[in-house]
């Protein structure tokens, strides 16, 4: 029987195959930035190899990049020596104080998860940002049919065991279910190219209102 294989030993896989390709960024960040201040304390969930740390780093603003691949952190300090990177996994408290940034930034992330896991990562995102401190985020959409929803194992609503691992698709309902948490969510859907296939998801903005 083949033993499967865990989170990190899969995106340590997918990484490994995609260190020597160029970054490609798509820039859904850039209208935000002018609203941000340079000074800003910025901590970005599940950075992957960097694609948004690149553009950070072009428009003068730096970052702690963190993920739970070790592979996609040694990939970012060789790319961006002057990046800060921590390996972080998402479903365990984070290890910083209350109230430590003004912004938060997880693309694509935060999708994997059970409504339990799901929820207390809210909470911690909430705990750590900063009074009125900002999330980004782009999860699945529930219309993201060519990587994987409706598709394979259904472990919940919108929720599948697909690809060799767990995927939540969210629909306008769950984005408000779930970023609610932190705080009254801005979204809408957007589309992306993702590993050469369109690519449906849900852009978010939240202002964190402790």
């Amino acid at each position: 029987m083949k033993e499967e294989k865990t989170f990190n030993e899969l995106w340590n896989e997918i990484h490994k195959k995609n260190t020597e390709r160029e970054l490609k960024v798509d820039g859904w960040l850039m209208k935000w930035l002018p609203y941000w201040s340079k000074q800003s304390k910025i901590l970005e969930l599940g950075c992957g190899l960097g694609n948004n740390i690149e553009v950070l780093q072009e428009n003068g603003f730096n970052a702690l990049a963190t993920d739970l691949s070790e592979v996609a952190l040694s990939s970012i300090k060789k790319r961006f020596p002057l990046i800060e990177t921590k390996v972080l996994d998402l479903t365990q408290p984070f290890p910083f104080e209350d109230n430590s940034f003004d912004i938060i930034i997880a693309d694509l992330c935060l999708h994997y998860f059970s409504e339990k896991k799901t929820f207390e990562i809210m909470n911690e995102i909430k705990r750590v940002l900063k009074p009125n401190g900002k999330l980004y985020a782009r999860v699945n959409s529930t219309q993201d049919t060519n990587h994987g929803a409706g598709l394979g194992k259904k472990l919940g609503k919108n929720f599948y065991y697909v690809e060799g691992y767990n995927k939540r698709f969210f629909d306008d309902g769950e984005v408000r279910k779930y970023f609610s948490v932190i705080g009254e969510p801005n979204f809408y859907s957007a589309t992306m190219k993702r590993y050469d296939r369109e690519k449906e998801l849900y852009e978010i903005k939240v202002c964190c209102n402790k």
